[in-house]
C-alpha cells in the first residue's frame, strides 16, 4: 500500500529550497481555496496578497516593499483575540508558515534583525496543512451518528493526494533541470 504522507515526504525531500519555498506557497494557495466558504473576505485578499507577493521575493532572491508591506497588511486584517492570546484568523496561519518556508530569512534581513528565528520546511507546512484540513472536516461533520475521525482522516488523505499529484506535476525529475510550471 502506498502511503502518501510518506511518499510525499521522500518527494519533498529531493526538492532544491527555491523549489520547496515555491511549493509551500502553492499548499498554502490551495488551503485557502478548499476553505473559501469559512475564511473572511479581507482575510483572504490579505492571503492572496501575501503568497504573490512572497512568489515574486523568492523569484528575485530578497524580500522587497513589497512583501513587507503585504505581510504586515496581512497581520492587521487577520489578528484576533481570544481573551489574553492573540491568533490569526483562520487561512493567514497557514499563509504566514507557507511564507517563512521560502522568506523568512530575506524578511529578517530586509528589516535588520540580528537573532534568526527557527526556520519551518515545506514538510512542516504540508502537515500542518493536512492536520488543519482533517480538523476543519472533522469539526463541520454531521454529529448524528457519522464518525468525525473518518471525515478528518479522509480530508487529510484528499490533502496528501493533491500535494502529491502537484509536487510530480510541477517539478522536474531528480536531477532533471525543467523549469517550474506557473501555477
Amino acid at each position: 500500500m502506498i502511503v502518501l504522507p510518506r511518499l510525499l515526504d521522500e518527494l519533498l525531500g529531493q526538492v532544491d529550497g527555491r523549489r520547496a519555498a515555491h511549493l509551500a506557497l502553492d499548499f498554502a494557495r490551495h488551503a485557502l481555496e478548499v476553505q473559501e466558504a469559512e475564511i473572511e473576505p479581507g482575510v483572504m485578499a490579505a492571503c492572496q496578497e501575501c503568497l504573490a507577493a512572497a512568489h515574486e521575493a523568492i523569484d528575485l532572491g530578497e524580500a522587497g516593499p513589497r512583501l513587507l508591506r503585504a505581510h504586515e497588511r496581512l497581520y492587521e486584517a487577520a489578528e484576533r483575540w481570544e481573551g489574553n492570546r492573540n491568533r490569526l484568523a483562520l487561512g493567514a496561519g497557514l499563509t504566514v508558515q507557507a511564507v517563512r518556508v521560502g522568506c523568512q530569512r530575506m524578511m529578517e534581513k530586509a528589516r535588520e534583525r540580528g537573532m534568526p528565528s527557527s526556520l519551518i520546511t515545506v514538510r512542516d507546512v504540508a502537515h500542518e496543512i493536512q492536520a488543519d484540513l482533517g480538523r476543519g472536516a472533522a469539526s463541520r461533520f454531521p454529529d448524528h451518528g457519522d464518525d468525525p475521525r473518518q471525515a478528518g482522516r479522509l480530508a487529510r488523505w484528499e490533502e496528501a493526494r493533491w500535494q502529491v499529484r502537484h509536487v510530480i506535476a510541477t517539478e522536474p525529475a531528480p536531477g532533471g533541470s525543467a523549469p517550474r510550471p506557473p501555477s
